[in-house]
């Protein structure tokens, strides 16, 4: 390998203490001699924004690792939000492979796994990183075979500590201010993100919320908005868009606590949740035309209620298939 991998320090947390030594050996002979190994997450959980690579046992804790990947993306831990992030597993389900694209992880070995099988997830995640994508729920490596049609997604160079520290580049840049540079990137792309997600939010929600009582899945749908005013509030810049968006994000935090604790919404304030989501979205969105911006939001509400339309009939389907092969 041409690299040099003998700077690189490595976060590596699995609860089998014979498989710990293992990787540490592989890694030791590839160079990486800076490695803190742990049990369990909640040993590593205070890990230092050093730390450049972390490999993760998959498999314990019905998908911690997933999940902490998914706040390290998002700067809810003490790790530099663009470390190299490489998982493990001795089950590859079908599961586990959704949690694993949802995660912002970079990479996935299946055990039992060989060097050179390491070596290649390292070379690639140094030599080939995917510039990161942005939606509302994921920050991480563009997973897209192709683009949808018609779909804009900003590509986002990050900071890459590995490709840094092999080339002997870090020594040479401010990694500081590299990091805070592409995380302010993300945060713009999360507020615009964020506020589309919410308008799509209360316009999913906004039939099941005008029946009495309202719908289970309407009201979870629309509830779920608090999570994201809450991320889109803390990604907001200091400024007028600040003071604005903020205006709109306590009416419907208070509106969707009234919901919440009441079970129900009046029509006039369903429809002011309605008015205060678009509102927003209006303030964060690159589209200047309301019309563009209501049509791009209805297509996706109509997208998603087909999607779930098809799981539904092929659940059902696949129910009724059991009864009969039981039957029978």
């Amino acid at each position: 390998m041409a690299t040099d991998l003998s700077k690189i320090q490595t976060l590596l947390v699995d609860a089998d203490l014979n498989t710990r030594r293992i990787l540490r050996a592989m890694l030791a002979r590839m160079g990486m001699d800076k490695v803190t190994d742990h049990a369990n997450l909640a040993e590593a959980a205070g890990s230092p924004a050093t730390i450049d690579l972390v490999i993760l046992d998959a498999d314990q804790a019905e998908g911690a690792a997933l999940r902490w990947i998914h706040a390290i993306r998002h700067g809810l831990t003490t790790l530099n939000p663009f470390v190299g992030a490489i998982v493990m597993t001795w089950n590859p389900t079908q599961q586990m492979m959704i949690r694993f694209a949802g995660s912002g992880a970079d990479d996935i070995l299946v055990k039992p796994y060989s060097p050179k099988q390491v070596q290649d997830r390292l070379v690639n995640l140094i030599e080939n990183r995917k510039k990161f994508v942005v939606t509302s729920d994921y920050i991480g490596p563009d997973r897209r075979r192709s683009p949808r049609e018609g779909q804009v997604v900003q590509l986002i160079d990050v900071p890459n500590p590995l490709r840094l520290k092999c080339t002997g580049e870090f020594d040479r840049v401010n990694i500081h201010e590299l990091t805070a540079h592409a995380a302010q990137v993300i945060d713009s792309e999360k507020v615009i993100r964020h506020g589309f997600q919410v308008a799509f939010l209360v316009e999913f929600a906004l039939p099941g919320l005008s029946v009495h009582p309202p719908e289970k899945r309407a009201m979870d749908h629309a509830l779920r908005a608090a999570h994201v005013l809450e991320d889109l509030e803390r990604r907001l810049p200091p400024g007028e868009l600040r003071l604005e968006a903020t205006t709109h994000i306590r009416r419907m935090e208070n509106l969707l606590g009234i919901l919440k604790t009441r079970g129900t919404l009046p029509a006039d304030e369903v429809e002011a949740l309605r008015r205060e989501a678009h509102a927003l979205m209006g303030l964060t969105s690159r589209v200047d035309d309301p019309e563009k911006r209501m049509n791009e939001v209805l297509a996706a509400v109509v997208g998603y209620r087909t999607r779930l339309d098809q799981l539904t009939l092929a659940k059902t389907a696949e129910a009724a298939a059991s009864a009969g092969g039981a039957g029978a």
